[in-house]
């Protein structure tokens, strides 16, 4: 079914809760919809989640669509990306302070070795931060050494091992909570 075709008449059997015609803004809209999507969130995946959660919300509403329904849907997805992409930027915040508290740290204990007792110190704590690191499971490593190590921003890492970028992200928090937990010992000197 085409985009145009989709009259009054389809809209109230959607209201009425007729899943063939509900069928059929899906079949029209979904392709149009999910472009507009993709426009603005770049990830497909992403797109169609958002796409999607537009269809279950016209299904699920309490009021009634009204016709034309086409600038409501375009609305919809556009907020949808909107929310999606304003999230990414709380969470990205999220990653870049604990990022900026791990490479501080790092950086003051790098910076603390004017005496040679200070610089066996820093090898052996370097040493047990390399342990921790290679504990982490593979993936969360691979990921944690992409984004630390090599400055790597979220949407590069993604790309690079084929994940999506919440993926990332949880690997990212993952591998940060699992080495305070194995490291807890030294953020205690540093950080007290």
């Amino acid at each position: 079914m085409q985009i145009e075709q989709i009259d009054e008449h389809i809209i109230r059997e959607i209201n009425a809760g007729d899943e063939k015609a509900f069928s059929k803004l899906y079949e029209a809209y979904y392709v149009y919809l999910n472009s507009i999507a993709i426009y603005y969130v770049i990830d497909s995946n992403i797109g169609g989640e958002v796409v999607d959660d537009v269809f279950m919300n016209i299904w699920n509403r309490k009021h009634p669509l009204v016709y034309p329904v086409h600038s409501y849907l375009i609305r919809s997805v556009q907020n949808g990306c909107l929310n999606y992409l304003r999230s990414q930027q709380a969470q990205q915040q999220v990653y870049d302070e604990h990022k900026e508290r791990f490479l501080s740290f790092y950086e003051r204990h790098i910076l603390s070795t004017p005496v040679p007792l200070q610089y066996v110190e820093m090898r052996e704590t370097e040493n047990q931060i390399r342990v921790a690191v290679d504990r982490l499971p593979s993936q969360c490593r691979a990921v944690f050494e992409a984004y630390f190590y090599s400055g790597k921003s979220v949407d590069i890492i993604a790309d690079e091992f084929q994940i999506s970028i919440s993926t990332v992200r949880v690997q990212l928090k993952k591998a940060i909570d699992r080495l305070k937990s194995m490291l807890k010992h030294l953020l205690i000197i540093f950080f007290v």
